[in-house]
């Protein structure tokens, strides 16, 4: 009975060293569980879908080849709407029930906001997050690891190239929520660094898509020559397909969320000329490793999501998985944040991520490109 006693007592011992103070919340010797809320389903989708579909690709890659020290990985998403609420609530099953090791590749400006508490509370890093919002990149937020440029970026980038080419008279349009609102604020910087101010300032009402002529009317009356967009999905092709009722044609600007592939599908030739910011090299230019590298990824795991939005997901995991190759095997929150932070111009192939000195900003890539008559983007 003694002995019986004794073994039971040492297997207790070892099995509360095993899953007790020692062991890392979702991680266990055979996976790595990670979590993510995202606007899934609804008319400004489908970035966060393609978004997603570029990271799965890259990790079933990695799973394919046994994972990372024996660990797979395993991407929980849940689907918020594009409502903050529920990201908060997403946010709190993924972080109570799912027992996430940390939370990847947050989507939309209000869904990363409303989770903050949450993310503070907890001390889990969030590796990726798709807005380019720049109160996000307050330093004091320094849990998340921005692998993308800022809003502020990219219509720094668009001002710019507008005022170069003599073009002063620039409307800005953008939705009235916490992602269109974060935009503004960005783009105000900008219009502020080049001594400008907007000719309009326009809020487009989530819920009367199907009702935009006052606002496309009282934008026509300003004759702008530009149009800055701070939109996504559906709000870009209504907001724009109402436009061009007005008999004008400016130049169109959308931030790098506003998806191409729903311009095209939409509007057909009315897409040809617009100009949208990217915040990575085109997925179809040979010039960039990366670029061929995921091409060649999509195409051996036969997946159509070749677009900006998905290589930008793809490169995003990438990063996740080279700063848990970095980590050890023995990983930890801290060590994956230490290790991100070891992440000094690190060249993905013609896109470099730099944390050095305490940034949580890695990128400043930003370019503009236009769609074609063909369908294609020039840059």
């Amino acid at each position: 009975m003694k002995t019986a006693f004794r073994e039971a007592l040492a297997l207790s011992f070892c099995l509360l060293g095993a899953s007790g103070a020692g062991a890392q919340t979702g991680v266990t010797p055979g996976g790595i569980v990670i979590g993510q809320t995202g606007v899934f389903s609804g008319p400004v989708a489908e970035p966060a879908l393609q978004y997603r579909a570029g990271a799965q690709i890259y990790f079933d890659e990695v799973n394919a080849k046994g994972g990372i020290a024996g660990r797979k990985i395993r991407l929980v998403s849940y689907d918020d709407k594009f409502d903050p609420k529920l990201a908060a609530e997403n946010t709190k099953k993924l972080l109570d029930e799912d027992k996430v090791f940390a939370l990847f590749g947050y989507i939309g400006t209000g869904a990363i906001v409303a989770s903050i508490p949450q993310i503070n509370e907890h001390r889990i890093p969030v590796v990726g997050a798709l807005s380019g919002s720049d109160g996000l990149r307050d330093p004091k937020l320094n849990l998340i690891f921005h692998t993308r440029a800022s809003y502020g970026a990219e219509t720094g980038k668009m001002v710019e190239q507008l005022t170069s080419t003599g073009v002063k008279s620039i409307a800005v349009v953008y939705q009235d929520d916490a992602f269109g609102k974060a935009g503004l604020k960005s783009a105000q910087g900008a219009f502020a660094k080049y001594n400008i101010k907007p000719a309009i300032e326009a809020p487009i009402d989530m819920g009367k898509l199907d009702a935009l002529a006052t606002t496309t009317g009282q934008v026509a009356k300003n004759h702008p020559g530009a149009i800055i967009m701070i939109t996504a999905g559906k709000a870009s092709t209504a907001f724009i397909r109402e436009y061009l009722k007005t008999g004008e044609r400016p130049q169109f600007f959308g931030v790098s969320v506003l998806s191409a592939k729903a311009l095209l599908a939409d509007l057909g030739a009315d897409a040809h000329g617009i100009v949208i910011a990217q915040v990575v090299p085109s997925p179809l230019r040979a010039s960039y490793g990366i670029s061929k590298e995921f091409i060649a990824a999509a195409k051996k795991a036969n997946s159509k999501d070749t677009t900006y939005n998905s290589l930008e997901g793809y490169i995003t995991a990438r990063v996740f998985v080279e700063a848990i190759r970095r980590a050890g095997k023995d990983l930890s929150r801290e060590k994956l944040m230490t290790a991100l932070e070891t992440m000094n111009n690190y060249d993905l192939g013609g896109f470099v991520i730099d944390y050095s000195g305490g940034k949580r900003i890695g990128s400043t890539f930003v370019d503009l490109s236009i769609i074609s008559k063909s369908g294609q983007f020039l840059h």
